[in-house]
């Protein structure tokens, strides 16, 4: 029997697509760890998982949903005070690192290997200066360059025209720009010096400074970088396949806990639309108008069934609830998606692949991050449409949803897809590609 220590990004998002590689190897009799943040603890142990805490002082039971609720709140100068104290926090758990709280959880759990989010590159620096094989874990599409393939942050379907070129270059330069701005942050104390402290790992556990991207992210040279996803969805028609990722099942856990839900409230006749912002908006005027126009289209189709989940968002919306909204803190997703005829979402990696699974046509409002470049994707397959959410308005969404409900096309894309995802769903082989990884360590 193995250890095989998980160390994702603490977050939901992050979180999830490890359950399926961890289940299969914990299937397979090895033993399996995480290790994260005080707020992951409770819902990765009520998987059957093991868990280290890292951090405890700093990050406390709780503060993650406080510190986003209060974000959500901000604005000016209060906005400002609050990002310099979340950069003095990070600051204290990089030097924290490099004092050893992470080793001091290697040599105690004396893993085999390590499976650690891409975006998460300090535990991997750490694990290879105890000589512990890691594979680096991309629960999104990497950010790697390509000269035709546009950044995860840009909306860009790419062709082979001059316009393209120019577009994605520009869409590039602003990747680098932030990443020159964010060194600017850590002057003005808004950001950590992320990049001096990765450097300093790297140096203290013999692993190559030169081997680290330009925001100090492990790049794959020295550790395999699984996708958890299928090449066809990741790539668009036509770009050259990109080197040294090995794409996997999309790894969506069908044993995972989810909350519960008051099913008696929905019709199985009736169309049922699910709609979720994902548990990480923070903007108050996007949420806002995303649960009025929800509310609005329900209204406006009383023969259809609306369940959205609000995570943060407490505000009521005008004129009160309709009869055919259910509002609900957290969605059951998985078994919601076996029922629904739609899904309008905010385009986050783990709902575009759960929706695929499952045959759910799409409307993708992204609003932040990556959610742009999988919005652009699920358009460029045919899996649904796209629009932006500071323009969307409830005759729109209606208009939208009657669209991919109705469009034979959607459908057709969405049953090729399915194929390939279902197929590329195999617990052995996932198992077997990272016990490859401890053998040839």
């Amino acid at each position: 029997m193995s250890t095989i220590l998980f160390v994702p990004l603490p977050e939901r998002g992050h979180i999830n697509p490890t359950f399926k590689m961890a289940r299969a190897l914990q299937k397979r009799g090895h033993r399996i760890i995480y290790c994260s943040l005080p707020d992951t603890e409770d819902f990765i142990r009520a998987e059957g998982f093991g868990f280290e805490c890292l951090f405890q002082a700093l990050y406390p039971k709780g503060f993650q949903a406080r510190s986003k609720a209060q974000l959500g709140t901000l604005s000016g100068l209060s906005k400002l005070v609050f990002l310099r104290d979340m950069a003095r926090r990070q600051t204290q758990m990089l030097e924290a690192l490099l004092q050893g709280e992470f080793d001091a959880i290697v040599e105690r759990t004396r893993p085999d290997l390590g499976v650690v989010d891409i975006l998460l590159p300090e535990p991997s620096l750490v694990l290879h200066g105890h000589r512990v094989p890691a594979v680096a874990l991309s629960t999104s599409i990497p950010l790697r360059w390509e000269p035709r393939t546009p950044p995860t942050s840009s909306g860009l379907i790419p062709d082979q025209g001059l316009p393209t070129l120019v577009r994605n270059t520009v869409d590039w330069g602003r990747i680098l720009l932030d990443t020159k701005l964010g060194s600017l942050g850590s002057w003005v104390g808004l950001e950590p010096d992320a990049m001096k402290f990765r450097r300093a790992l790297a140096r203290k556990h013999g692993y190559p400074v030169s081997s680290l991207d330009f925001g100090g992210r492990v790049t794959g040279a020295h550790e395999p970088l699984l996708v958890p996803c299928p090449r066809e969805f990741v790539e668009f028609r036509g770009a050259k396949p990109s080197a040294g990722l090995h794409y996997t099942g999309p790894c969506i856990d069908l044993e995972r806990q989810e909350p519960d839900f008051p099913w008696e409230r929905l019709d199985e006749e009736r169309p049922l639309v699910v709609c979720s912002l994902g548990t990480m908006v923070n903007q108050a005027d996007q949420a806002r108008r995303f649960h009025q126009s929800v509310a609005q289209a329900a209204r406006q189709r009383p023969g259809w069934q609306f369940v959205v989940a609000t995570n943060q968002w407490t505000e009521e919306v005008p004129g009160g609830t309709p009869d055919n909204l259910v509002s609900v803190k957290h969605v059951p997703q998985l078994r919601m998606l076996r029922r629904a005829t739609a899904m309008v979402t905010h385009g986050g990696f783990n709902s575009i692949k759960e929706c695929i699974y499952f045959g759910v046509p799409m409307v993708v409002l992204p609003v932040q991050w990556d959610q742009p470049g999988m919005a652009a994707r699920v358009a460029h397959h045919g899996l649904g449409v796209r629009t932006r959410i500071d323009t969307l308005t409830p005759d729109l969404l209606v208009q939208q949803l009657e669209e991919i409900i109705g469009g034979p096309s959607y459908r057709g894309a969405l049953e090729r897809m399915q194929d390939c995802f279902q197929a590329a769903e195999q617990d052995q082989a996932l198992a077997e590609s990272l016990e490859q990884h401890m053998v040839r360590a």
